[in-house]
C-alpha cells in the first residue's frame, strides 16, 4: 500500500491522552472555587476541545468578560502545574503506534487548544516527545478551533499539501477543522464526543483504536 499521508495531524486530550476526568474536574473545581455552581460533567466535556475562554463561557453562560479572564486564570495555575501534568496517561497503543509513523518520516505535529509549553510538558511526561515534530498550541495561533488556522500553520511548517495532510481527532471540532482546511479527517470514536455524532459529519474515516492509525497512513 502506498503511502496515502505526509503529515498528520493529532489533537491531544481525548485523543493521545485519557483526560476527561481529569478536566472535567479542574474546570468544575474552578468554578466551585470562585462561588459558581458546578456545570454538567457532560456539558463540560463536550466543550472541550474549544479554546478555555469558550470552555468557561458554556459552563458559567452568565459570567461576563472579565470573570471569565479571572476563571481561566485560575485554570491555567492548576492546569499548568508539575503536580497536573503527571496525572495524564496515554491511551493504548499510542506511544508504539507514533513510533511506527514516525520511523516511516511521516511528520507528526500536535494541534491542541492546550498552551504550547504545557503540552510539551505533557508529550515529555508521557514519554511521547521524541515523536512529535511540531506543537501547535492554543497559544500559537489567533483562532483556535474549529477555524482551520492551526492546521494551516502545520501545513506551513512542512509544505504538506492538503491531500497529504490527515487531521485526527476526538470532537466535532476537530472535524470540522479539517474539513475547513481541506484536509483528510479521522475521527477516533473512545474520545470526548459521542460516535454516532462525529459519524454525521462524515469524516474520511472513522476508527475505534488508535493502533489502527498506521494502516490508514499507509505504512
Amino acid at each position: 500500500m502506498a503511502q496515502r499521508f505526509d503529515l498528520v495531524i493529532l489533537d491531544l486530550d481525548g485523543t493521545l491522552v485519557n483526560s476527561e476526568a481529569l478536566l472535567v474536574n479542574l474546570v468544575n473545581s474552578t468554578l466551585t472555587g470562585a462561588g459558581h455552581p458546578p456545570a454538567p460533567p457532560s456539558a463540560v466535556a463536550a466543550a472541550i476541545g474549544l479554546p478555555l475562554a469558550d470552555v468557561f463561557r458554556r459552563a458559567a453562560p452568565d459570567a461576563g468578560p472579565a470573570v471569565i479572564d479571572a476563571l481561566c486564570d485560575s485554570y491555567r495555575q492548576c492546569a499548568d502545574a508539575a503536580e497536573f501534568v503527571r496525572q495524564f496517561t496515554l491511551y493504548a497503543d499510542v506511544a508504539e503506534t507514533l513510533a511506527t509513523l514516525r520511523a516511516a518520516t511521516v511528520r507528526l505535529a500536535i494541534g491542541t487548544s492546550k498552551g504550547r509549553a504545557t503540552t510539551l510538558d505533557i508529550l515529555t511526561h508521557c514519554g511521547i516527545a521524541r515523536h512529535i515534530d511540531a506543537v501547535i498550541g492554543g497559544d500559537c495561533v489567533e483562532r483556535g478551533k474549529p477555524h482551520p488556522e492551526m492546521i494551516e500553520r502545520a501545513r506551513a511548517l512542512f509544505t504538506a499539501a492538503p491531500r497529504r495532510t490527515l487531521m485526527v481527532g476526538d470532537t466535532s471540532f476537530d472535524i470540522h477543522m479539517g474539513q475547513a482546511a481541506g484536509v483528510a479527517t479521522c475521527a477516533v470514536t473512545y474520545g470526548m464526543h459521542e460516535a454516532e455524532s462525529l459519524r454525521q459529519l462524515r469524516p474520511d474515516f472513522i476508527i475505534d483504536r488508535f493502533g489502527v492509525l498506521p494502516q490508514l497512513v499507509g505504512v
